[in-house]
């Protein structure tokens, strides 16, 4: 079984050759197998329909080359497990039942190994893969028809929204993409380190700038709401660097030191309960 299977497919019909089984072989090798474990029908079975499972193969390979030979080993299972559940007394040819198994396993197979990430194995998803190969074919063939045509065929034949089909779409489709790539040019920091961990105490540098940002706005439109002298004295004694003195700034307006303190403590009484309506305090900015 772990041999590859050569000229798989000759043309577009198969030959009757010497290897094929009629309806009564195929019933008795079936019998042989299921009823008395005879592992030399079974192996018969598998040989004789080898053709049909690598002519399945071969509708899923895109492009040129050879054909996968883990897709079609992987078919060769769709057998294997076709040839246990097999029930001659339906009144069906083997090949008719065969041809569900192996090509579930060959669309399984590939759904799984699309990517190195783990997707979703929903029946919704699993039935948006098939449809979406089904409209990827039809749009390579029909100039007609786009992607956004093919989405809304989508959508309506899984019974979702539009933008939920978009989604499964890139959960189907969807190519991996590094966590290491620079996020701009070769120099850049990689997209890793804009990654949040939400079980983290400490916040990212670049949400913490968001922040500061947005109080420090919300600062200045509080700040405006002051008289002008109360907002001058406010700034010069806690904002500017060096900070004035209460006796250099009663000297600006010529008051006393002592009224300048009086109108600075009112501004601050004035700034907290403008921020007190926002829901903040002054310890938001530090």
């Amino acid at each position: 079984m772990n041999k590859p299977v050569k000229n798989l497919i000759q043309g577009a019909r198969r030959v009757r050759t010497a290897g094929m089984l009629s309806a009564g072989e195929e019933r008795a090798l079936i019998d042989a197998w299921q009823a008395h474990g005879d592992r030399h029908a079974r192996d018969r079975l598998i040989h004789a329909f080898a053709p049909l499972s690598g002519s399945i193969v071969k509708r899923f390979k895109r492009g040129g080359g050879e054909v996968d030979p883990d897709l079609l080993q992987q078919a060769q299972i769709g057998l294997m497990k076709a040839v246990d559940r097999f029930d001659p007394d339906r009144g069906f040819r083997f090949s008719t039942y065969a041809v569900w198994w192996v090509r579930a396993e060959v669309q399984d197979y590939l759904r799984a190994n699309i990517s190195v990430v783990r997707r979703p194995n929903s029946a919704q998803s699993r039935a948006a893969a098939v449809q979406i190969a089904a409209l990827d074919a039809e749009m390579e063939t029909n100039p007609d028809m786009n992607r956004a045509d093919a989405d809304k065929r989508l959508a309506d034949v899984l019974g979702v929204d539009l933008q939920k089909a978009e989604d499964l779409r890139d959960q189907v489709t969807g190519s991996d993409s590094s966590l290491n790539v620079p996020v701009r040019g070769e120099d850049g920091v990689d997209r890793l380190a804009l990654l949040i961990d939400p079980n983290s105490l400490e916040e990212s540098a670049a949400l913490l700038s968001l922040k500061m940002a947005g109080l420090r706005r919300v600062l200045v439109d509080v700040l405006s709401t002051l008289p002008d002298r109360e907002r001058d004295i406010v700034v010069a004694t806690q904002v500017s660097d060096p900070p004035a003195t209460l006796e250099g700034l009663g000297a600006r307006y010529g008051i006393s030191g002592e009224r300048v303190r009086q109108l600075r403590e009112r501004g601050f009484q004035r700034l907290r309960e403008a921020l007190r309506q926002s829901n903040l305090g002054f310890d938001s900015f530090f």
